[in-house]
C-alpha cells in the first residue's frame, strides 16, 4: 500500500499535482481545497511535499488520489464506501467544502447545506447522512473533525462493538467511549489493556444506561 508520496512540487492545478520522488514523478489526483495549499508554498516548502495517498487499481489502469492532511483523507475513504459515491465524486465533494464543515453539517443532519456541495443533491445527502452520520462525529471541543474508532479508542473497537450489538445508539457510544478515555488517561496508562477493557465496558454501560 501507498501511504504517502514525498517529494519536490513539479507543478499544481485545480484537479492534479505532480511531485519528483526520487527519479519518478507521480500524477496525483487533489481537491480544490488542496490545490490552494500547494499552490501557497513558496520556494524550499516546494521542494519536500507530503501527500497522504489512496491507489485505485481497476484493469484499465491505476490512479493515485492525494491529500493534504488525515482528515482529508478519511473523510474520503468513508464516502467511497456509500452506494453510488465514487473516487472522483468523492474528490468532487472534498473540492467544494472544508472538512470540519461536512463533518459539522452531517452531524447536524444539515441536508440543506450538504446539497449545496457541487457533486451532491438532496437525494445523495440524505444517503450519506444514513450512511456516515454514527460514523463520523464531530465535538465542539475539538479543533478538527474525529473519526472516534481511530487513534487511542481503536484498540477498543471489540467494546465499541459489544455495546452497538447490546442496542445502544453508536455516536452515543463513540462519544461514551472517547470521553471515558480522555477524562481517565492516567488510569488507562497505568493498567493492562485487559484491565481497561473491562473497565471500560462497565462504565459506558452505566454512562448509557
Amino acid at each position: 500500500m501507498i501511504n504517502a508520496i514525498i517529494g519536490q512540487l513539479v507543478c499544481v492545478n485545480a484537479q492534479t499535482a505532480i511531485l519528483l520522488g526520487g527519479s519518478v514523478e507521480y500524477e496525483l489526483i487533489i481537491s480544490s481545497q488542496t490545490a490552494t495549499k500547494l499552490s501557497n508554498l513558496q520556494g524550499s516548502e516546494r521542494s519536500n511535499v507530503r501527500l497522504l495517498a489512496w491507489l485505485q487499481h481497476r484493469e484499465d489502469g491505476m490512479t493515485l488520489f492525494g491529500f493534504s492532511d488525515e482528515d482529508e483523507r478519511r473523510l474520503f475513504l468513508e464516502l467511497i464506501k456509500v452506494n453510488g459515491i465514487g473516487p472522483k465524486q468523492a474528490m468532487k465533494i472534498l473540492s467544494g467544502v472544508r472538512v470540519k464543515d461536512f463533518i459539522y453539517a452531517l452531524d447536524q443532519s444539515d441536508v440543506n447545506f450538504l446539497s449545496k456541495i457541487p457533486g451532491l443533491g438532496a437525494k445523495t445527502s440524505q444517503k450519506i447522512i444514513l450512511a456516515l452520520r454514527d460514523t463520523l462525529v464531530f465535538t465542539k471541543e475539538a479543533s478538527k473533525p474525529q473519526n472516534v474508532a481511530t487513534g487511542n479508542s481503536k484498540k477498543y473497537q471489540d467494546i465499541i462493538d459489544a455495546l452497538v450489538e447490546m442496542g445502544y445508539d453508536k455516536k452515543k457510544v463513540l462519544e461514551t467511549v472517547a470521553n471515558l478515555l480522555k477524562d481517565n488517561e492516567q488510569y488507562v496508562s497505568s493498567h493492562s489493556q485487559s484491565a481497561v477493557e473491562e473497565w471500560l465496558f462497565r462504565s459506558a454501560v452505566v454512562g448509557l444506561s
